[in-house]
């Protein structure tokens, strides 16, 4: 450990003025131990990460004090560009080992934007010199616990004894590390993190995540291992972290890290396989190969880890690109790009990694993968409600079906397939067989259980629904889009504390994730709390600029609460929107249900379902429209999508 605040925080082997060492805290039913680097609870060792343990001790030292993100990073990752997610995962960490992962904190207080604060009494325990050294001249041969240090042992004596002590305390130690082999037993589960480029202009870290793709997909193909879909793991790109902490999290057996160095005329690559249970390092190993072999680079990490963990690969797993990658370097690298504007979820993102995707499909028409991206990005543009979903879908189910044309087994593409029939084709009964479809291929792939809940959610059937987003959370337990959309099901089905509690979770590990404030403000809104709903709303408008969709739960709020004239303001900022850009009906809707005019409610519904509104799959269950689903209109409209 090596922390940049040494009058505050210890490092390794550091003491106090004091010369016992550093003093015990203890708070609650816990004490901790700097200089063991240990947490108890009633005697028993309560295991977290080294760094969950640093920033631990950073808020205890500056118990009752604001501790800024800042400072905690800077102290807890001293040498490392870190994000803020990796500190927000760290805390989530720490709250659960300590039993504090409620909305109301009792240990570590969350102040939004700024740091966190250790809000528990903390008692500071010196122990005492008398007590702690216990003389043993007259007792030779001897070995002593040391009163008030648990597994501390001083032992004084002839040499003859302290030889045959150091013999004994070998062979203790070599029946551990025997235990401890043979307890970690067969690996079962793998994460396979995105490889970090040591130099992002030559390698760019999406080089790595795609590397990483490759790899672990390979290794769970040969069912003799699950791996973790790259999809759960691609928040790690690009930053410093700590695979060990990323294991508990992901609840793996293993962790591959590693990087990629692109250097003028070749790519090195350095992998290392870590077992989570006790940090033992299973293999590791460094390759290098030209740039336009890239797919030797992955073989060679692949069959390493293999051998380590005596898992057997298919004479195809090793025989060259498989479908689902390009043999290509420059259409592999498009694709890259076309995934890194993807992931950032807006219009422009959208626009341009459709322009990437293309460029790749140009260069390597047999690229599956990346015409099942082309889906992924059409399809957001359809289900955010910036293109009429008649333009947007069916350029997605195009890309998507070319996609299986190519490659038949591609989760990602049945998972695309299952959002289309879905949102914009209303085809319930298809919608499930693709959703299944992808689970089938790849259990694991813990989007395809979160959409099929969704779906499930939609149609009323809430026991299926909640199974599936549980399962969903299992795999990806600190994802935020799962876990919002944990949250959606939830209010669906009319279970509000557990939807509040999913979207609380989100929030507490970032919060500035705007649909999560978005969900939590429908929740509000449908138990009518609409002043909560207003500040949940406004805080999701503040994150994420301009909306239709949250001026009209805006307005529907306003409305609800008896302030008419900004519910209209707002339906009339919307209405001279759509006189010049494409604004989804629904979202005027929602504001006419607020105000109660009936009439025009039911005429902007006929036009959301005429458009095919993504919005209008939750028209069976979304708690906001229980006012108009008894009017006969609204009815018919649900029959012709076959809803009722």
């Amino acid at each position: 450990m090596s922390l940049k605040t040494p009058k505050k925080v210890l490092k390794d082997g550091e003491f106090r003025s004091n010369p016992l060492g550093p003093g015990l805290y203890e708070f609650g039913p816990f004490r901790v131990d700097p200089r063991e680097r240990q947490i108890h609870r009633d005697g028993a060792v309560v295991q977290v990460t080294a760094k969950a343990f640093d920033t631990l001790l950073l808020l205890i030292e500056r118990s009752g004090h604001l501790v800024e993100k800042s400072e905690i990073m800077h102290a807890v990752w001293p040498d490392s560009f870190v994000e803020e997610g990796n500190l927000s995962v760290t805390v989530h960490m720490l709250r659960k080992a300590l039993g504090d992962d409620s909305s109301e904190h009792k240990y570590i207080e969350t102040l939004a934007k700024r740091g966190y604060r250790f809000v528990a009494k903390v008692r500071e325990i010196y122990p005492d010199e008398a007590e702690s050294i216990i003389q043993v001249a007259n007792q030779p041969d001897t070995l002593v616990a040391a009163k008030n240090r648990p597994g501390v042992l001083i032992a004084y004596g002839r040499p003859m004894a302290f030889s045959a002590l150091m013999v004994c305390a070998l062979a203790v130690v070599a029946f551990h590390s025997w235990h401890v082999t043979k307890a970690g037993g067969k690996i079962q589960s793998l994460a396979v993190l995105p490889f970090r480029s040591t130099n992002p202009n030559a390698v760019p870290d999406d080089l790595g995540l795609a590397m990483a793709d490759a790899i672990s997909s390979r290794l769970g193909s040969t069912g003799q291992i699950l791996t973790k879909p790259t999809s759960d793991l691609s928040k790690y790109a690009g930053a410093s972290i700590d695979p060990l902490a990323i294991g508990h999290e992901q609840k793996v057996d293993a962790i591959l890290s590693g990087s990629v160095e692109g250097l003028p005329d070749f790519v090195r690559v350095t992998a290392q396989l870590v077992r989570v249970s006790d940090g033992s390092v299973l293999w590791t190993d460094r390759f290098q190969e030209s740039a336009g072999r890239m797919f030797a680079l992955e073989e060679e990490v692949e069959s390493g880890v293999a051998r380590s963990m005596a898992i057997r690969l298919s004479k195809d797993s090793t025989s060259g690109p498989p479908k689902r990658e390009s043999a290509d370097f420059n259409a592999y690298k498009l694709y890259l790009e076309g995934r890194y504007f993807w992931n950032k979820r807006t219009e422009d993102g959208l626009r341009r990694s459709i322009e990437y995707f293309q460029q790749a499909t140009t260069e390597d028409p047999q690229y599956a993968v990346a015409y099942a991206g082309l889906a992924d990005s059409y399809s957001l543009l359809g289900s955010y409600g910036v293109e009429p979903a008649a333009q947007a879908y069916p350029n997605a189910k195009s890309a998507a079906l070319k996609a299986l044309e190519l490659d038949s087994s591609l989760a990602e593409a049945h998972n695309s397939l299952g959002m289309i029939s879905f949102y914009y084709e209303w085809d319930w009964k298809q919608a499930e067989r693709e959703f299944k479809r992808s689970i089938d291929l790849n259990p694991e792939y813990a989007l395809a259980h979160t959409w099929y809940g969704v779906n499930l959610a939609a149609l009323g059937r809430k026991d299926e629904a909640v199974e599936q987003v549980q399962e969903a959370k299992e795999l990806d337990p600190l994802s935020l889009i799962i876990n919002t959309e944990v949250g959606r099901v939830f209010y669906l089905v009319r279970n509000y504390d557990q939807a509040k509690l999913a979207y609380r979770k989100v929030i507490d590990l970032e919060p500035q994730f705007a649909r999560a404030h978005t969900r939590l403000g429908m929740t509000y809104a449908a138990e009518a709390k609409f002043r909560d709903a207003i500040r949940e709303f406004e805080q999701a408008q503040q994150l994420s600029g301009a909306d239709p969709y949250l001026d009209g739960l805006l307005g529907f709020a306003h409305a609800r609460l008896g302030d008419t004239a900004e519910a209209r303001r707002l339906l009339e900022k919307l209405t001279k929107r759509s006189e010049r850009e494409y604004v989804p009906a629904y979202s005027m809707a929602l504001i006419c249900v607020g105000l109660d005019e009936r009439d025009r409610a039911m005429e902007l519904f006929s036009r959301a379902y005429a458009d095919r509104s993504a919005y209008m799959v939750y028209a069976k269950t979304d708690p906001l429209l229980d006012s108009v689903r008894s009017d006969p209109r609204f009815a018919a409209l649900l029959n012709m999508m076959k809803l009722s």
